[in-house]
Formats: structure tokens, sequence, C-alpha cells
């Protein structure tokens, strides 16, 4: 029987990805020691509630009206140009509740699934305020600064591309683990097409899946419309947290083939029953759709860790982006229609897939709880 274990957990709620892996390791956990007490802290909201509705407020903001300055804030970050050291300040502003919370909980292992706390919980490491072994979960396919830091014990990557961008930074490779990005248990699950169509009460037919990120971003509206117009696919939208999206979908759902979700928990049974991806290129949804083998088609993207998403994904032939809306139906063809581009893609996701992330995340926690 497995020693019960104490984890921390640090996540921060911008969007769902982050959490998303947070819940997926703390499922993880709880299957293996229902003793074993996970305890997950949204990091801003646990700073201060007012500071959380400033940032994640602002950071909303600026990726709805003004994505390209988030674009260059995020690539000066990543050059370490002109910013003060965000770590240093939040552990600043942090360092009294964190301490009782430390002194609380004493956790056996400390786990981030964002950079943010990465670099906040390392300057406490620095200062010997905290003793338990960090792990950073990394969630894009790329390497920011912010998750950069010698302090922490074991760095879990999507792919193994991302190893030689933290060796220049000086990280031990001891320390590097190409596991993937944790996702949850239901996508080591074998499904069928057919059954999860008759199960989500679909019709047996191409399919095709529009997602926006679990806060819904995109024009997704538009993008739907066109597909119903314009192409003979059945479509399903996974509208996410935002319900005024949902609420404006449903003025189409006249449509027999328009299938509307909110935010959903069965996302491996939905995206099996479908043939297409349609979505923004976020860490933990790519890391999904490599393990259904299904193909994506990229209209919108961040400027930012998405890019760099992109980038991942069509350089390994995974992928089609689209610049302009008009340009959709006829490119989602081209795709669907190239029997030899589908089993490209199928072939690749297969090499690259990781369904196994998870449990070998929590192997690696309980390994070094132990140490």
């Amino acid at each position: 029987m497995l020693k019960p274990l104490k984890i921390l957990i640090f996540s921060v709620s911008i969007g769902s990805g982050h959490d998303s892996v947070a819940y997926s390791l703390n499922e993880e956990i709880k299957s293996r020691s229902e003793r074993s007490e996970v305890k997950i802290v949204d990091t801003f909201h646990y700073i201060n509630t007012l500071f959380n509705k400033v940032v994640v407020g602002s950071y909303m903001e600026t990726l709805k009206f003004t994505p390209k300055l988030w674009g260059y804030l995020y690539q000066q970050a990543e050059e370490g140009d002109g910013l003060v050291d965000l770590g240093q300040v939040l552990s600043h502003l942090l360092s009294p509740k964190m301490d009782k919370l430390l002194q609380d909980f004493k956790p056996d292992v400390i786990v981030c699934t964002h950079a943010f706390p990465v670099s906040i919980l390392s300057v406490l490491k620095k200062k010997e305020k905290i003793n338990a072994p960090l792990i950073a979960c990394i969630t894009d396919y790329t390497v920011h600064n912010f998750w950069v830091q010698p302090q922490v014990d074991l760095f879990v990557i999507p792919d193994i591309d991302l190893i030689n961008p933290l060796i220049k930074e000086d990280i031990d490779t001891k320390k590097i683990k190409d596991y993937g990005i944790p996702i949850r248990k239901q996508f080591k699950e074998v499904y069928s097409k057919q059954q999860m169509r008759t199960e989500l009460n679909l019709e047996d037919c191409p399919t095709a899946l529009i997602m926006g990120g679990g806060l819904g971003l995109g024009n997704i509206k538009e993008i739907t419309k066109k597909l119903l117009k314009e192409s003979d696919l059945q479509v399903i939208v996974i509208a996410g947290k935002n319900e005024k999206l949902k609420a404006d979908l449903e003025e189409l759902k006249f449509q027999n083939k328009l299938h509307i979700y909110g935010y959903v928990t069965n996302i491996a049974k939905v995206m099996s029953a479908c043939d297409i991806l349609i979505s923004k290129p976020g860490g933990v949804t790519i890391a999904e759709a490599l393990t259904m083998k299904l193909p994506i088609l990229i209209l919108s993207s961040l400027p930012g860790q998405e890019d760099r998403n992109t980038h991942f994904l069509l350089n390994r032939g995974l992928a089609v982006k689209v610049r302009k809306i008009d340009d959709l139906i006829t490119e989602m063809n081209l795709l669907l229609e190239n029997p030899v581009k589908i089993k490209q893609v199928k072939e690749m996701a297969s090499y690259l897939k990781k369904p196994e992330s998870t449990s070998k995340t929590v192997d690696d926690i309980w390994t070094m709880a132990q140490e």
C-alpha cells in the first residue's frame, strides 16, 4: 500500500488548461491513494481576490482587444528585456500567506502548472522557506523564461524538443522528463467513433469540433455560421465558460446538424466522435487532440505561447493554419479529402502522443516524496 502524500498544486485560473492539468494530477493521485491529500491553489486568487480580478481581467481584455500588445509583452519577458522580476515582486506579496500555508499543510511535494507560481516559489525556495521538492509541469510546446528556475527539482515537458532550450539555460538533464502534458485519465481509454456518436445522440456522419479554450475565445460564432452554411458537416461547438457565446450560438440551433455544449467533462468522448478539430492551439488541447489522433485546423492563435504552439504543430504536419475565415471551407476540404494527409497526421500523432503523461508524472511525485 502506498504511503499517503500531501501535495500542493499551484495553478492559475486563466482559461481551463492549467487547471485541467492540476485536476488530472489530483485524479491520478487519489486513484492510487484515497487518503492522500491534494490542495489545488489558484495562485493569484490566493494572493488577493482584487489582485486576481485585476491581473486576470487585464489579461483577458488584452487578449480580446490588443492581442499584439500581449505578444510584445510575452516576447519581452521571453527575452528578459525591460520587465521587473515578477517572481520577486509576487513572492514579496505572497510570502506571509505562503509561510502559513506551508507550515499548516506541510506538503511532501509542490507542483506548478503555470509559470508564474514557479517563479514565485523558486524565490521562496532560494530563501530556504520551502524544503519540499518543486515540480514544474510546462503546459505549452515552448519554454518561457518564467519557467526556467534553478530551484525547480523536476521539469515535466510536453515534447523532447524542449530539452535543448532548458539545457541552454544550464538546467541539468537529470531534472528534465519528456512525459508530456498531464491530461485526464479518460484519454487513456479507446473509443469507437460510431459508438460515441450514438452515445452523444449525434448523426453518424463527418463531424467537425469547434473549440476556443475553456473561456471560449476566438471568432467561434462566425466560424460556426460558415460551416453550417457552406459545408455538409455535422458541427459540435464547445463554448466553454463563455455563457454569452453559448446563448448566441443557440440562435443558430434551428440547424439540426449543430450541437452546442458549454464546459464539458467528457471531452475525450466528444473528440473521438469527430473527424477534425477547429481550435485555438492551447497546449492542453494539443496534447488531448494528439492522443485522439485528431487533425487540427487553426484559424486564430494568440501572439506568444499559442504562436509557438502553432509552429510546433505546423512543423510536424499535424495542423493546417487558415489565415482568413474566407479560406476556412477550402482549406478544411483540402485536408479532409486528402487521405494521404490524414494518414500522415494520424501516424505522426501516434508517434508524438503521450497518454501516460499523468501516470509517469505521479510516479515521480511519489518517488520524490520518499527521498
